[in-house]
């Protein structure tokens, strides 16, 4: 059978050629897109505070973009072609808790169960058009962020493109101002106890703690003694009240000599009744009516006309022959009785002077008329001096805020137990330290 002549020839000359090498099918080259970061968009640096409601009072101590829930991040796409980015993440982590910050859900609303999250992108994919400044909103929940410093980045993926465009943040989240604000007054406060209690508090607790034990030896002593003494015991203890330490403690000390003295009576008179052998009657009953006669000059808080009607008992007993042997703890005990009143002679009580009825008028009568001087010594202490108090705790309060809180606490509360320790040791040493000054301003004068 005979081929076809088109496929039976042959060329020879073709046959003894070398095969040439076909090129290699290649598509054309793409020139990525150029996208130029604007300023502040390559370095994201931001100063956040985590406050709910005192963020009133945030705005008030920091700069406005603290309580910012947003950043706008701006692109330059200066090529002839838009842009698409396909993705978008962030990832950002405490260094000194090394807490992530969540990032997903980029999105929050209420009716979402998912969390919110505490920085993302608002939209994960977006066309940044050719030849254009476009924007990237980078939203944040503060109420999410716990204090720290965060570092991290947002990875953008770009269609087209192998390489994710990495964007550094770099984000400093501190506690809101109200807690460090109670904090730091709470250390003032404390500072100023403590010096009230050095100098007023201590010396006015124990004066009432001997008022205290003095009403409970009262409190075990004869009923009938107990009338006498619970007068002088209110009376004195309103002078501790009024820090009037001094005559509270020399009336305390009277009050006790007094109820050894009339312990001391009670025991005279169940002596001379319980005698072996029994004095006159007449001894006993002029004995007993002097006794009692010194109860009520004791009564009285007369201690030298007591004294003197227990040296007569004495000596109505000398008379009888009650000096020594069994009987000799009767007269020891008249003697320790007077003894007693001795001394309270020696360190006199001070009285307790009520006003009469005329000085109460006339007291009247100079805060009807408005006497200058009255008027300025009441405004003085009721007006000036608070005012001056508040004004200077106010005062001590911002300056310690503004040291630790505003200019140095860029992440405070990420470490809460030595960031509030501090500002109680400041307002501690920030009060000693005031009233140092005053003190010495004082010394110049």
């Amino acid at each position: 059978m005979l081929q076809p002549s088109a496929l039976a020839q042959t060329n020879e000359g073709d046959n003894n050629r070398p095969a040439q090498p076909q090129p290699a099918l290649t598509t054309p080259a793409v020139a990525p897109p150029t996208l130029t970061l604007l300023k502040r968009t390559g370095q994201i640096q931001l100063q956040l505070v985590n406050c709910t409601w005192d963020c009133p009072l945030a705005s008030l101590l920091l700069p406005q973009s603290v309580i910012t829930d947003h950043t706008e991040l701006y692109f330059d796409n200066s090529a002839l072609t838009p842009v698409n980015v396909v993705s978008s993440a962030v990832i950002i982590e405490g260094n000194l808790t090394n807490y992530q910050l969540p990032s997903q859900p980029p999105l929050c609303s209420q009716s979402s169960q998912l969390p919110c999250a505490a920085i993302a992108l608002s939209e994960n994919s977006k066309v940044l058009p050719a030849n254009q400044i476009s924007s990237l909103n980078l939203t944040f929940n503060r109420s999410k962020m716990p204090p720290d410093q965060y570092t991290g980045a947002v990875y953008l993926t770009l269609a087209d493109q192998r390489n994710r465009l990495i964007l550094p943040i770099d984000l400093s989240v501190r506690s809101g101002p109200l807690m460090p604000l109670l904090v730091l007054l709470f250390g003032i406060v404390l500072g100023r106890l403590i010096k009230y209690m050095e100098k007023r508090g201590e010396p006015q607790a124990l004066a009432l703690q001997e008022m205290n034990r003095l009403e409970a030896d009262v409190a075990a002593a004869n009923p009938e003694d107990q009338k006498i003494l619970v007068g002088m015991i209110a009376k004195t203890r309103k002078q501790v009240f009024r820090e009037q330490l001094e005559p509270a403690t020399a009336n305390a000390t009277a009050i006790r000599n007094r109820l050894d003295v009339l312990t001391k009576l009670r025991f005279i008179e169940t002596g001379l009744e319980e005698r072996v052998e029994p004095l006159p009657d007449d001894v006993i009953e002029d004995a007993i009516a002097t006794i009692a006669q010194a109860r009520s000059r004791i009564a009285q808080e007369d201690d030298g006309k007591a004294k003197e009607l227990l040296d007569q008992v004495s000596e109505l007993l000398d008379t009888v022959g009650i000096r020594g042997g069994e009987e000799s703890e009767i007269s020891e005990t008249v003697r320790q009785a007077s003894a007693n009143l001795e001394q309270n002679l020696k360190n006199p009580p001070v009285l307790i002077k009520e006003p009469s009825g005329w000085e109460r008028f006339r007291q009247f009568l100079i805060t009807l008329s408005g006497v200058s001087d009255q008027i300025r010594a009441e405004a003085t202490y009721w007006v000036v001096r608070p005012v001056l108090s508040l004004i200077l705790l106010a005062g001590l309060s911002l300056v310690g805020l503004n040291t630790l809180y505003v200019q140095n606490g860029a992440t405070f509360g990420a470490r809460p137990f030595p960031d509030y320790l501090g500002l109680i040791l400041w307002g501690l040493s920030a009060d000693v330290a005031s009233r140092s000054l005053s003190s010495l301003q004082g010394q110049k004068e």
